[in-house]
C-alpha cells in the first residue's frame, strides 16, 4: 500500500507513508488511499500533458518524448510488453483497449468451437486458466475480489500473537521486531482516532453549509465559481457561502475533509484492524506458501481499477487518437496483473507477479506500490533475479513519504536482502523519485521519497493527467506517476533499439539524465523553502529522465 500509489490520492499511508504532508501549494494533503497517490481536481488537458513535452521548447520540465518522436529519425519500432503490477487495469477503456496485451495462447476458438478467452480451460497451459490481459492474483475462483486489505506490519502482529499464543518463545531479534511492528500498527491506529478527532467537527460544519445552501437554493454543485455566483440578502446563505469558500481557499476544495475521514474510517477498519481477514475467505490460499500458485482469477480489472488505469495510461495510452492523452510510448502492449489492494501488497503476490510477467514476454515490470516490511523479502528477491536473468527491466516508484530511503526500510527495494549477496543490486531496477513541471524550488515533489544511494532518478509525478475507469481523465500525483513516466520513456527508448539489455538500458537512462548543476530546491518534506538544497543531492544521478538524450545518445552508440 504503501506507495499506497496508487494516487489516488495516496495519500498518507501509503504509500503509506504520506500522512500529515503537504503539497506544492501549502494546502494539507488529504490521505485518502493506500496507493500513495493525490488525488487532485479536475485540471486540464494542457497542465496534465506536461509530462511528455521539453524544457526548452514548452517551459515545462516533462520527459522531451514527444519532441523526440517529432524530430528524430529513429529506426522502425518493434512492440513491447509492459507489465504493470497494480490495482488492476480497465482494459476496455478508450484509450487502452488498443494497447492491452492479449495472451496468445487464449485466444481463438478452440477444438469444441467455444472461445478460447471464456472457456475455463487453461489453454496454453501456463497454469493461469483464461489469462487473456493478465492475473488476477487477489481473486478467487467464484470470481469474488479482495478491494481492501490489512497493512503488512498488521499482518505481522497477528502472526507474532499466535506464536506467543501457541506457547512458542520468540528469539531476542523476532521480540524486538514484533515490538517493531507492533508499535507502528499503534502509532498508525492513534494517529487516525486524533485526526478523526480533530476533523469531525470541521466536517460537521462544511456539511452544514453545504445542506443549507441546497435547502434553500438548491446548489448542488459546491465549486469556488459555483459559490461566488451567489446573490442573495439572506444572513445564513452568505454565511454558508463565505464558509465553504474559505474551506476551498484553505483545503483546496469542499469534500476534501470528507475524504481524509473516509481514508482514516479505512485505517481503523481495514488497515489496522487484527480480525480483518479477506484473504482466508476470498482467495482461500496459503500467502506463505510460495509454492501454492493455483489462485486467483482472470478479472484483471478488479473493483476498482482507478490506480492501475492510470498508470497504464500514462505509459501507453493510445496516441494521436484524439482521446484524452498521450502516452510517453506507443508500440507497447500493457500486461495487467492485479496484485494490490486497497491496503498492503503481499510479497506472495507480488513475486508470482514478476514470475508471471517475466514468463510471459514482459521486457519491463512497472511497480507503483510500496510497504515498510516485507517479511519474505527472500522469495521477492529470488523473483527478482529469476526475472532479471530473463532480460527483463523494473521500474519502481520510491514511495510518497518525503523520506531518505539510504536510511528509511521501503519494499519492495533494489538491493538483495539474503546473504551472501545483501546490499548488492538487482539489476535492470531503477528506483525513480517525483518531479514537478516547473523549474523552481518545487521541482522535486514534496511529498517524494529521495536517497542519494537509494533513487537513481527523478521523473514527473506531480499532478500528471490520465486515463481513469469508464473512459474518464483525472489528475492525479505520487511517485506512483513517476514510475510509469520512466517506464514509458524506457519503452520508447527500448522500441527502436531492441538490441539493447536490460542492463544496457538503465545505464543509458541514468547516464542521459537532464542534469541541473549547482541548482537549489526545497528538500521534500521541509515546511519552509529555506530549507534548500541541490537538487542533485536527491539522487543517486541528480537528474530527470530525459527521453530525447537517452534517445540520442543509444542512437549514438549503436552507430558507433
Amino acid at each position: 500500500m504503501n506507495t499506497k500509489l496508487s494516487i489516488a490520492p495516496l495519500m498518507c499511508a501509503l504509500l503509506l507513508g504520506a500522512c500529515a504532508q503537504k503539497n506544492d501549494d501549502g494546502k494539507p494533503v488529504v490521505p485518502i488511499n493506500p496507493k500513495g497517490t493525490i488525488q487532485e481536481e479536475a485540471s486540464t488537458k494542457i497542465e496534465g500533458n506536461w509530462f511528455i513535452r521539453d524544457p526548452q521548447v514548452d517551459g515545462e520540465e516533462g520527459v522531451s518524448s514527444d519532441l523526440a518522436l517529432a524530430t528524430m529519425n529513429l529506426p522502425e519500432p518493434q512492440e513491447i510488453i509492459v507489465a504493470v503490477i497494480d490495482s488492476g487495469v480497465d482494459y476496455e477503456h478508450e484509450d487502452l483497449k488498443d494497447v492491452m496485451w492479449v495472451n496468445p495462447g487464449e485466444t481463438g476458438l478452440d477444438e469444441s468451437g467455444i472461445d478460447k478467452a471464456s472457456n475455463g480451460i487453461d489453454d496454453d497451459g501456463n497454469g493461469y486458466v483464461d489469462d487473456v490481459h493478465g492475473w488476477n492474483y487477489l481473486g478467487g475462483a467464484d470470481g469474488k475480489n479482495i478491494e481492501k486489505e490489512t497493512l503488512e506490519m498488521t499482518r505481522e502482529v497477528v502472526h507474532f500473537k499466535k506464536k506467543i499464543a501457541a506457547g512458542e518463545i520468540l528469539t531476542p531479534e523476532e521480540e524486538a521486531y514484533f515490538q517493531k511492528v507492533s508499535k507502528a500498527v499503534s502509532t498508525e491506529k492513534n494517529s487516525a482516532m486524533e485526526k478523526t478527532a480533530k476533523y469531525t467537527p470541521v466536517q460537521e460544519k462544511i456539511q452544514e453549509a453545504k445542506n443549507l445552501l441546497k435547502q434553500k437554493l438548491g446548489l448542488s454543485e459546491f465549486t469556488k465559481d459555483s459559490l461566488e455566483a451567489i446573490s442573495s440578502g439572506d444572513s445564513d446563505v452568505l454565511s454558508a457561502k463565505e464558509h465553504l469558500l474559505q474551506t476551498i481557499q484553505k483545503f483546496g476544495d469542499v469534500d476534501r475533509i470528507k475524504r481524509a475521514l473516509d481514508y482514516y474510517a479505512d485505517i481503523l477498519n481495514y488497515y489496522t484492524n487484527e480480525d480483518f481477514d479477506p484473504r482466508s475467505t476470498i482467495v482461500k490460499d496459503d500467502p506463505s506458501d510460495f509454492s501454492d500458485i493455483n489462485y486467483g482469477n482472470n478479472d484483471v480489472r478488479g473493483p476498482d481499477a482507478s490506480h492501475g488505469t492510470h498508470v497504464s495510461g500514462i505509459i501507453a495510452a493510445s496516441r494521436g487518437n484524439g482521446l484524452g492523452i498521450d502516452g510517453v510510448s506507443a508500440n507497447v502492449k500493457i500486461m495487467a496483473l492485479r496484485a494490490v489492494p486497497d491496503g498492503d501488497e503481499r510479497d506472495k503476490d507480488v513475486a508470482l507477479a514478476i514470475r508471471y510477467a517475466a514468463d510471459n514476454g514482459a521486457k519491463i515490470i512497472n511497480m507503483s506500490f510500496g510497504k515498510g516490511f516485507s517479511p519474505y523479502k527472500d522469495k521477492v528477491d529470488e523473483a527478482f533475479m529469476y526475472a532479471a536473468e530473463k532480460g527483463v527491466l523494473f521500474m519502481n516508484a520510491a514511495g510518497n513519504d518525503n523520506a531518505d530511503l539510504d536510511v528509511t526500510d521501503s519494499f519492495p527495494s533494489k538491493y538483495l536482502g539474503a546473504a551472501p549477496y545483501a546490499g548488492f543490486e538487482i539489476p535492470g531496477y531503477i528506483n525513480v523519485g517525483a518531479s514537478a513541471r516547473l523549474k523552481d524550488l518545487g521541482l522535486p515533489a514534496s511529498f517524494s521519497n529521495f536517497g542519494k544511494k537509494s533513487v537513481d532518478l527523478f521523473a514527473p509525478g506531480h499532478r500528471i493527467l490520465s486515463a481513469v475507469p469508464g473512459n474518464k481523465y483525472a489528475t492525479y500525483s505520487g511517485t506512483s506517476m513517476a514510475a510509469p513516466t520512466a517506464a514509458g520513456v524506457a519503452a520508447l527508448v527500448w522500441t527502436h533499439f531492441p538490441e539493447l539489455t536490460a542492463v544496457q538500458l538503465k545505464a543509458i537512462l541514468k547516464e542521459s539524465v537532464r542534469g541541473y548543476g549547482d541548482f537549489e530546491v526545497r528538500k521534500p518534506g521541509a515546511d519552509q523553502y529555506d530549507l534548500l538544497v541541490p537538487f542533485t543531492s536527491l539522487s543517486e544521478t541528480g537528474g530527470i529522465i530525459d527521453a530525447k538524450t537517452a534517445l540520442e545518445l543509444t542512437k549514438f552508440l549503436s552507430e558507433n
